[in-house]
């Protein structure tokens, strides 16, 4: 019987919470790179605007991903958060994602 090499997970934290879960570190690694580069230059974008830029970007690096593109964004976002790689800042009423200085 031939071995199943097991992937590698990522636990990832909720900031608030501190609920975590672990994450394939194939799925983590290309959603984590599409945050930085959508955020990387921009004074921040809403959640929509991320979303939209890492649904392009992960569509292209991984164009047989069936899984929501959205609710990993999300999550994988909240614990950059946690890490102290993105920040939440409001700015006229609307809540903005931008990279940490």
């Amino acid at each position: 019987m031939a071995k199943v090499e097991k992937s590698k997970k990522i636990t990832t934290t909720h900031p608030r919470t501190g609920s975590q879960f672990d994450i394939d570190s194939e799925i983590y690694e290309p959603f984590k790179a599409a945050i930085t580069q959508s955020l990387k230059g921009s004074k921040g974008k809403t959640f929509t605007e991320l979303t939209d830029d890492v649904v392009k970007i992960i569509r292209n690096k991984m164009p047989g991903f069936k899984k929501s593109i959205p609710w990993y964004t999300i999550s994988i976002r909240l614990d950059l958060e946690t890490r102290g790689v993105v920040e939440i800042f409001t700015e006229k009423g609307k809540k903005l994602n931008r990279l940490k200085k």
